[in-house]
């Protein structure tokens, strides 16, 4: 195995077989669950689809592919229908939705922790061997996680802990959907994109591209509507299987994309069942999980599961008010990077209240000081309009 451990993993084929999970000390592979499950807090991604369309400045600058003309429609029919047996590659994830500078939060430097998840870039392998067999390796700085499916076997691996979960799945679960991660790749984010899609949409298609080194064409979705933040999500299709190599979310008035998502290496080739078995290394600590949960620990103590969130409005301005959460002053005790990110806002108040305001190119975000937050890619008065009617 190569000396530097991203590299080991990262430099691996995708067809070759896997080494065994990394049961060396932290050292310079990935663990950033606690913190993309805070980034979900935060600014929630499943905020009605809109942050998940998040996704892909990794695509290739290549000269257009040689492929047959494809109408928006054909595409659309194409990826609904698209059905590959198995591929394996690398994901890579940026964002940079322009939060402000800050000192180090809590021992941690600006670009590292909570903050560099919401501005870095970020590194995923992904195995699929179908419905039943599934892999997400995490990577970053600090450890790895890892999330197994074989049948109705779920691992969950965290080599910062040297954790793992175990977890029995119901035998009705083959048709389940992959394990829940807190990766984004490009096909969720491509669904959630294409889940927008109203008369508010305009969908077209741009010139090909090469996106992982496969010739793919581009669909392009712009809302109509003014109101929202979103300017056009550009989704790479790969021109044989059809399915999402990419995702670019472009926020209205910019020109690069403010998140984003995409394969930088795949193959086609099924994964060998080695990939998708599991056995815990000397010394780890093993837990049981239950039923179909996937979650895991949360690093920085909030209890995300309790947060339900209630759509608001429709199409590319939805706004998504979400409850359960902690109060401002309950989030800076149970996390310090949580609190300081947010006391770093500007403070609002209105009819509705006091709270704490996030605002980007892309999105904003309204903390109340009762617990309650509303999110979406729209300008804050959508927010505020929101939270008046509570």
């Amino acid at each position: 195995m190569n000396e530097n451990p991203i590299e080991g993993i990262a430099d691996l084929n995708p067809a070759e077989e896997p080494t065994a999970v990394d049961s060396r000390p932290a050292g310079r592979i990935l663990n950033s669950a606690g913190q993309r499950r805070a980034l979900r807090w935060l600014v929630p991604v499943g905020a009605a689809g809109v942050v998940a369309v998040i996704a892909s400045g990794a695509l290739s600058a290549s000269a257009n592919p040689n492929l047959q003309p494809q109408t928006a429609a054909q595409l659309l029919a194409a990826i609904s229908n698209a059905e590959v047996a198995g591929f394996s590659g690398t994901v890579v994830e940026k964002a940079s939705l322009g939060l402000p500078q800050l000192p180090n939060i809590g021992g941690q430097s600006p670009n590292t922790g909570l903050l560099g998840m919401l501005t870095g870039s970020h590194t995923s392998r992904i195995w699929y061997g179908g419905q039943t067999k599934q892999r997400v390796a995490m990577l970053d700085s600090l450890g790895e996680q890892d999330v197994f499916r074989n049948g109705t076997q779920l691992w969950q691996w965290d080599s910062n802990s040297r954790t793992a979960v175990h977890t029995l799945l119901p035998a009705d679960a083959g048709k389940a959907s992959p394990p829940a991660t807190s990766t984004l790749t490009p096909d969720q984010a491509a669904k959630q994109a294409l889940s927008m899609i109203d008369p508010s949409t305009k969908v077209s298609t741009d010139s090909t591209s090469v996106v992982a080194g496969r010739s793919a064409y581009t669909l392009v979705l712009t809302p109509r509507d003014t109101r929202s933040r979103v300017g056009s999500v550009r989704i790479s299709v790969d021109g044989k299987t059809k399915i999402p190599l990419g995702v670019q979310l472009i926020a209205r008035g910019k020109d690069k994309p403010a998140l984003d998502v995409a394969f930088t290496r795949i193959s086609f080739s099924v994964p060998s069942d080695n990939f998708f078995n599991f056995a815990p290394p000397p010394n780890a600590t093993v837990k049981q999980g239950s039923g179909q949960s996937t979650q895991q620990p949360n690093a920085n103590g909030l209890d995300l599961a309790k947060a339900g969130g209630t759509p608001i409005g429709k199409g590319w301005t939805t706004v998504v008010k979400l409850t359960g959460v902690p109060s401002l002053s309950e989030i800076g005790k149970q996390s310090k990077d949580a609190g300081a990110l947010l006391d770093a806002f500007p403070e609002v108040k209105g009819s509705w209240g006091t709270g704490r305001l996030f605002s980007s190119a892309l999105l904003s975000a309204l903390f109340t000081s009762d617990g309650t937050v509303y999110v979406g890619a729209v300008d804050p008065d959508l927010l505020y309009q929101a939270a008046e009617h509570k």
